[in-house]
């Protein structure tokens, strides 16, 4: 997000509150598209639905990450307005135990594709790394495919390079779902998608 200062000295200029100009890019967005679409139209459309529930892998805690979390626990218990973090992180814990006892359970996402005519939707419960959703739409062989995220309860879903780079959407306790899940679950929306299209041309 590096054009935050050009950005708000925009809005500015324009003398608009930040609610009205996310209003002003969301309307033009519309009316845009809307004006290419509307000299397509089509009476009736092929509309199939696909559902599955998939396996994930849960993201390992290493016992770095163990130790990591207990300090920042230690230090977070002092006050009693971090009580949410706390628990946030407790969480952390909580899974290595279970991991070390072998009683870690898969993380199962229920996993809908859609297809309205030559377009297809596909939904997942994380917010995706961006590069998982480039993947799903430059290998789908339809004209245009939408990755809606966030159906059902999820957490973020980080690429190893986003591991690597550390912040608060890679870092364990922000993840049910490390690298390796967002992987499969990209190549789990790929496959459908793929059915769908060719048995339905």
């Amino acid at each position: 997000m590096f054009r935050k200062r050009a950005k708000e000295r925009m809005r500015k200029l324009r003398d608009l509150s930040r609610l009205k100009e996310l209003s002003r890019r969301i309307v033009r967005a519309w009316e845009e598209a809307y004006a290419g679409a509307k000299q397509d139209p089509h009476r009736t459309l092929p509309l199939v639905h696909k559902f599955e529930t998939i396996e994930l892998p849960r993201r390992e805690v290493t016992q770095g990450e163990v130790s990591e979390t207990r300090i920042d626990i230690e230090k977070y218990s002092q006050d009693p307005a971090n009580r949410r973090r706390v628990i946030w992180l407790q969480e952390v814990l909580d899974r290595h135990e279970r991991q070390e006892a072998g009683t870690v359970e898969p993380f199962l996402v229920e996993l809908h594709v859609i297809r309205p005519g030559d377009i297809d939707i596909a939904t997942n419960p994380f917010e995706l790394i961006t590069e998982f959703g480039i993947q799903m739409k430059s290998r789908s062989p339809t004209l245009q495919t939408f990755v809606i995220q966030l159906v059902r309860a999820g957490t973020y879903d980080p690429t190893a390079e986003a591991v690597r780079g550390g912040g608060y959407s890679s870092i364990t306790a922000s993840n049910e779902v490390g690298p390796e899940g967002g992987q499969l679950l990209t190549e789990k929306t790929i496959n459908p998608i793929t059915r769908l299209w060719s048995s339905t041309e």
